[in-house]
C-alpha cells in the first residue's frame, strides 16, 4: 500500500490524527495520539509507504507536537522497517 498526506492542510493535531486516521484506514477506537500512532504503525505487516508532503508546514503550524510526531513516525519507521517506509517531503 502506497499513500500520501498532504501535510500542509494539517493546522491542529485534530487535523494531525484525523488525516492520518483516514489515510491508513485506522480502526475506530484509534486513540488520536501519538503513543497510539506508533502502535499502529509498528503493527502494520504489510509493505507500506507514507508520503508526507509539506511537513516544513505542519511542523510551523504545529510546533512542538509536529515534531514529536515527526519522532514517533521516525522511530515506528526504525522499529518495523521491514513493512515501513516513511517519505518526508519538506
Amino acid at each position: 500500500m502506497e499513500v500520501t498526506i498532504d501535510c500542509r492542510e494539517i493546522r491542529t493535531q485534530e487535523d494531525f490524527h484525523r488525516a492520518f486516521a483516514s489515510a491508513l484506514h485506522l480502526p475506530g477506537f484509534y486513540g488520536e495520539n501519538l503513543d497510539a500512532l506508533y502502535d499502529c504503525l509498528t503493527s502494520i505487516c504489510t509493505r507500506t509507504v507514507i508520503n508526507l508532503v509539506g511537513v516544513e508546514r505542519m511542523l510551523k503550524e504545529l510546533r512542538s507536537y509536529g515534531r514529536a510526531a515527526v519522532n514517533a513516525m521516525e522511530r515506528a519507521e526504525r522499529e518495523n522497517s521491514a513493512y515501513l517506509t516513511i517519505n518526508m517531503y519538506y
